[in-house]
């Protein structure tokens, strides 16, 4: 090969790695004023570590997807379960969320659990878990006094019953465990054995439930001008800076005085 060659392709290489590094180096920039932006949908505002709408999946944790409906409701999913979100809290990691299936009656069509990743979530003080017990067609003596009818696998009629804890179905066609919150001190959560009714209110107000995310690092991130967010590449929470490139913890902050104009009064 001669020299002539030799140096045309090396520029040539020069110029393909330049032209892949500046996609790069935009989309940090991209990024930088994405996660900016609030996630935004009726009552409902949010930064990190939710994303969705105007914020893209690099500003927020994977499992904190916030999503807006056409009436302006902010939902979520979490483990296949629909929740609309209620409240998010701006000063602690507590979220309030509903779920989706619940808020027309106690007969959802499929029965799943309230389940959370623990490595995501974490549960909240205040809740008391229940269990929904489905298709029990001949109830014994002791059953509970909580019971609602529902249609189960195209069958009018079939009792359902409510009972405080964690239980599965049992001989029963099926059941569903959900958390409840915001019980006064002292109340006697068996009432709602025998108040179907004002379990279905409480359900409507859904419960809370906190999220596991170290934000200390986004404070320090905020301090240097920067944005949080993921870094695809390690998952691991990230400080999106003004021209900068990603994966660094603070931003790199311009020399003292060197954006001031002194003023003469």
């Amino acid at each position: 090969m001669n020299s002539a060659v030799f140096s045309f392709l090396s520029d040539f290489v020069f110029l393909l790695l330049l032209f892949i590094q500046i996609p790069s180096s935009l989309s940090d920039d991209d990024l930088f004023t994405a996660c900016r932006k609030e996630f935004v949908c009726g009552g409902i505002s949010a930064g990190f570590p939710f994303w969705g709408a105007d914020r893209p999946p690099a500003c927020g944790i994977p499992e904190l997807e916030l999503k807006c409906d056409e009436n302006y409701i902010a939902k979520m999913n979490i483990s296949q379960v629909a929740y609309r979100v209620l409240k998010i809290y701006q000063n602690s990691p507590i979220l309030r969320i509903a779920r989706e299936d619940y808020l027309v009656g106690l007969c959802p069509p499929q029965l799943e659990n309230s389940t959370f990743n623990p490595k995501i979530f974490e549960a909240y003080e205040g809740n008391i878990y229940f269990t929904l017990i489905y298709g029990c067609e001949d109830a014994s003596a002791n059953m509970y006094e909580g019971t609602f009818s529902c249609k189960i696998k195209d069958v009018d009629g079939q009792s359902g019953y409510i009972i405080e804890g964690e239980y599965g179905p049992g001989e029963c066609n099926g059941s569903v465990i959900v958390p409840v919150s915001d019980f006064p001190p002292g109340w006697n959560t068996s009432v709602f054995e025998w108040d179907v009714a004002a379990f279905e209110v409480r359900l409507k107000t859904g419960f809370e439930v906190r999220w596991k995310v170290d934000m200390d690092l986004c404070g320090e991130c905020s301090t240097s001008r920067g944005v949080c967010g993921i870094d695809n590449d390690t998952t691991q929470t990230t400080c999106y800076c003004p021209n900068q490139s990603s994966g660094s913890k603070t931003c790199a902050l311009p020399a003292p005085g060197m954006h001031c104009t002194e003023i003469s009064l």
